[in-house]
């Protein structure tokens, strides 16, 4: 018997996992996986515990629950500009990686192209690739890491039909302005490309500008399937709960293969989660300010280490530097690891090829405790 698909050939267990595993072993502080340690909103814990037994614990539609599909739709109308058909234009998914694997697998075929800015989120290299699908890095500079035309003119051949947009990005933090959407709108609807967003970290942002979401720019509206999630906001990523918004004829075969690629989410948990997007705008401020002053505690550690970080202007990862202490960006995370106990994530995670400098991704949505930690090993550590 074989041992497995040759689809699987070359693949292995992501970094991300892989670091994680590595840091529990060493009994260090995972700064590595974006576990969310930050507490859920109380609100949303007693809403689960008064509302768990009643709700429904049967399979819900393919699409997801009605209660969470008017939910989203009514939080794109209001928070993202973005109007969808609750029914037609939503599906709900497991996590927003469900999503957009329900969207690769909908939309494109074995060895058609997909853009890829770097630096990437993992999960989207990998998913494209085991459906056959090829990834296009498109060549993005620190500390901007802006999109522009002449990047993606490069890195498209006639074979591509989409484009994955990471606003706030992962891992680099950045948020892309309306001349950057602009300028990839208009080469989209040029190439007549699908644009893929993934949106999970859009309200956890540092700047005064909020969230712009792609498909509310008129050029990217009818072309554009909108991914996002409540694992970050709320800090609930394993109820893994996901969501892909956008026309109906997008949504339509989107739909049958989320159905096909796991039934439903979880139906008691799309119901009670709904009760997240009624929280008051109060919550999203006090979550930005919480992540900013854990953002810059942990960046400080970091530079009275020695060791440089960018200044992200959302999600909630840190790129730090490390040349200082030689090698790649596999080998600087071992180090940080070793001396220091800190599990981080290696450069090379989030490129196609080799990382341009040997960076690391840290995550800051961690517990003061462990911030304390953290503060604690980096001012102590001797680099080898």
């Amino acid at each position: 018997m074989k041992p497995h698909a040759r689809r699987l050939d070359g693949f292995r267990q992501s970094t991300i996992r892989a670091m994680t595993e590595r840091c529990v072993a060493v009994g260090g502080i995972n700064l590595g996986q974006g576990l969310s340690r930050t507490p859920p909103p109380d609100d949303l814990l007693d809403h689960a515990t008064a509302h768990f037994a009643s709700a429904d614990h049967s399979y819900s539609p393919a699409h997801g629950d009605a209660v969470l599909r008017q939910a989203v739709a009514r939080k794109l109308a209001e928070y993202n500009g973005v109007h969808v058909d609750p029914e037609h234009g939503v599906v709900a998914t497991i996590g927003a990686t469900g999503a957009y694997n329900a969207a690769v697998l909908a939309h494109l075929d074995p060895g058609d192209g997909l853009l890829l800015p770097e630096p990437f989120y993992g999960y989207h290299r990998t998913v494209a690739e085991i459906h056959g699908v090829v990834p296009q890095p498109v060549r993005t500079d620190a500390p901007g890491f802006r999109i522009d035309r002449a990047a993606l003119e490069a890195a498209t051949t006639d074979r591509t039909r989409a484009i994955v947009l990471c606003t706030p990005g992962n891992p680099s933090g950045h948020r892309m302005p309306p001349d950057e959407i602009e300028e990839v709108a208009r080469f989209a609807a040029d190439r007549d490309l699908l644009v893929i967003t993934d949106e999970i970290y859009e309200h956890l942002y540092y700047g005064d500008e909020p969230h712009r979401s792609p498909a509310s720019f008129d050029l990217l509206r009818d072309r554009t399937i909108t991914v996002s999630g409540l694992s970050k906001t709320y800090s609930i990523p394993g109820w893994r709960l996901g969501y892909a918004a956008g026309p109906p004829e997008l949504i339509a075969p989107l739909r049958i293969a989320a159905d096909a690629l796991s039934v439903c989410a979880p139906t008691p948990l799309q119901q009670i989660a709904a009760r997240a997007f009624t929280l008051p705008d109060s919550f999203y401020a006090r979550t930005r300010q919480d992540y900013r002053r854990k953002r810059d505690r942990i960046a400080a550690a970091f530079r009275d280490a020695g060791l440089a970080t960018n200044d992200p202007e959302g999600a909630y990862y840190l790129l730090v530097d490390g040349t200082p202490l030689g090698g790649d960006s596999g080998e600087v995370a071992e180090t940080i690891l070793s001396a220091a106990g800190i599990a981080t994530i290696p450069a090379d995670a989030f490129h196609l090829g080799a990382a341009p400098y040997p960076y690391v991704r840290a995550c800051f949505a961690l517990t003061d405790a462990d911030i304390l930690r953290v503060e604690e090993h980096l001012s102590e550590v001797k680099w080898p």
